[in-house]
């Protein structure tokens, strides 16, 4: 299915991830045709997955009467997300917003080209009223409400906008990014209008109120522990809600009070697995998905029968994320020479091994994909370089000691890479990686914790190096610049970034010309990617295997597929 929320969120690269946290949708130009002969090393059942198309979905797109009433999907993730205040910075899991997708209100729908357009069940309409002042007019639908029977007002924008704004350090917002530009929520001419005045233009508007808040969440304590381990149904609003919930599973169910078309599922099952055993769950019937983006795991889906190979572009940029707490990567010299060290083409080889997916690019920005025609590399001096990184650690007093290691004042430049979860594909990147920075005189050691382990681990910064990914669910990514590199974003985990960075990143959507605004973009994140905070790794396809029948869920482009839309197709 598609995930409607826009904000990037980090998700616990297992290198074989499983549904969830993960883009399931991409457009673009990328990857290599299916050839008569497989390639080299790549099976014949490899080779005869089809390729992506750019503009076309490849989610078994099917009209709602062609998807019968009735049945249940079976998911996994590799977490049950501990948090569920998509709102709050104490939750990095990308797997509340594919909750929220199914449970909450989402405004926006996207076309497979990326254009928005109003989620009718909840915004009717959306307009620019005034430029100078920017002033926005929102129309809701009248017959939205909570859970609870509240409805849905204007004060659900007014909450949204007051925890996010990050004017009041009573909350702690996932991502300021546009409310803090805001100026005023007052009521148009009934509860169902909501009329959003800004202190300064911010552009594109509809990479604001994506989601909308609940009022309950303005108390503050509320907002920081009141959704840890509750998933408070009654505050919620979509065609599904929680019917039971632990740390090992989740069961929704189609929600009687919801006012827009009958979903087609009775129930959506959510596990929480590790790769392994979600692969085995799936060859033993216990799940309807599993990602197979590895040869081992299509080794062993392929003589299934009743499954469907789906695959298309994606939207995620898997990432090195750096920390800055141990007395080697607390300088930006150092976390650079492990940026020089690393091959990302080797990299890249080793996760698409037997695959038949060779990228042309290497992702030289977090914020805008490979394959789209606005795309820049803002990383030219990303390049491998044993010699330079090298240097980088000599020309700041380390010299190479015992068992070929830099040390200086008795100390070694000693790393911590955590690993999460058992993924075969996962240890041996993480394996490739350590030899790399062997090579450049950096000792790795590999930390391997339970995919559970992964919001924790990141509130926390328990971590010097950590491979994960983020996602860009719209084509207007670049908007993203201040929420991925300023030092003020509960999203920039890392913490590196400067003032001067901020202030750039902050003019991005200022501009009203998005070919201006993305040049700035460009500027700002190559300053802020300089810093070594992150390293691009690759922008990976997405491949999943499904029980055949499953309608409205995959690769979609830009496309939102509507959760009360997905389902069990009809026997034609």
């Amino acid at each position: 299915m598609r995930f409607k929320k826009t904000l990037a969120t980090l998700c616990a690269l297992s290198f074989a991830a499983m549904a969830g946290c993960s883009s399931e949708d991409g457009s673009g130009n990328g990857g290599n045709a299916v050839t008569a002969e497989p390639p080299a090393g790549v099976s014949p059942d490899v080779a005869k997955i089809p390729m992506p198309e750019e503009g076309t979905r490849h989610d078994n797109p099917q009209a709602r009467k062609n998807v019968k009433f009735g049945g249940s999907l079976k998911l996994a993730f590799p977490e049950i997300p501990p948090n569920l205040n998509s709102f709050s910075a104490d939750n990095p899991s990308g797997y509340v917003g594919n909750l929220d997708s199914w449970t909450s209100p989402q405004l926006w729908d996207f076309t497979v080209g990326g254009q928005p357009k109003p989620d009718k069940d909840y915004l009717l309409s959306a307009t620019v009223v005034s430029k100078s002042p920017e002033v926005i007019k929102y129309r809701l639908n009248p017959k939205a409400h909570w859970n609870n029977g509240d409805p849905i007002t204007w004060k659900a924008f007014e909450a949204t906008w007051k925890t996010q704004s990050g004017k009041s350090k009573k909350y702690n917002p996932s991502s300021t990014t546009g409310y803090e530009r805001i100026k005023s929520v007052k009521k148009g001419k009934n509860a169902h209008e909501a009329v959003v005045t800004f202190d300064k233009p911010f552009y594109p508007y509809q990479e604001i109120f994506t989601q909308l808040e609940n009022p309950k969440n303005l108390d503050p304590a509320f907002f920081k522990k009141g959704w840890v381990g509750h998933p408070n149904n009654g505050l919620l609003a979509g065609p599904f809600k929680y019917k039971s919930y632990s740390k090992t599973k989740v069961v929704l169910e189609r929600n009687k009070d919801w006012w827009g078309a009958k979903p087609k599922l009775d129930t959506i099952v959510i596990r929480a697995m590790e790769d392994q055993a979600s692969i085995n769950a799936f060859q033993n019937g216990e799940l309807d998905e599993t990602r197979v983006e590895s040869q081992d795991r299509m080794k062993q889906i392929k003589n299934m029968d009743d499954v469907q190979v789906r695959r298309g572009f994606g939207t995620q940029v898997s990432m090195y994320m750096m920390g800055q707490g141990s007395e080697v990567f607390k300088n930006t010299y150092a976390r650079k020479a492990f940026a020089l060290a690393t091959d990302r083409r080797e990299l890249t080889k080793i996760k698409f091994q037997g695959m038949n997916w060779d990228p042309e690019k290497l992702p030289g920005s977090m914020n805008v994909l490979p394959w789209m025609p606005t795309y820049k590399n803002n990383t030219p001096w990303l390049k491998h370089s044993v010699d330079k990184a090298k240097k980088l650690m000599t020309d700041h007093g380390w010299k190479l000691g015992e068992g070929g290691y830099f040390q200086k004042n008795g100390k070694t430049a000693k790393i911590t890479y955590v690993n999460f979860g058992n993924s075969s594909s996962g240890a041996a990147l993480a394996r490739a990686q350590q030899a790399m920075a062997k090579q450049a005189g950096l000792k790795m050691v590999i930390d391997t914790r339970s995919t559970s382990d992964f919001s924790s681990t990141l509130n926390e910064g328990s971590y010097d190096v950590v491979a994960v990914s983020t996602e860009t669910r719209d084509p207007f990514g670049y908007v993203l610049a201040c929420s991925m590199y300023c030092t003020t974003s509960g999203n920039n985990s890392t913490g590196v970034g400067t003032k001067k960075i901020d202030a750039m990143a902050k003019k991005v959507t200022t501009i009203a010309d998005p070919k201006k605004a993305m040049a700035q973009a460009n500027k700002a994140e190559a300053a802020a990617l300089n810093l070594v905070g992150y390293i691009p790794l690759f922008n990976s396809p997405v491949t999943y295997a499904v029980t055949k029948g499953l309608a409205n869920y995959g690769p979609s482009g830009w496309a939102s597929a509507e959760p009360e839309d997905i389902g069990w197709q009809k026997s034609k």
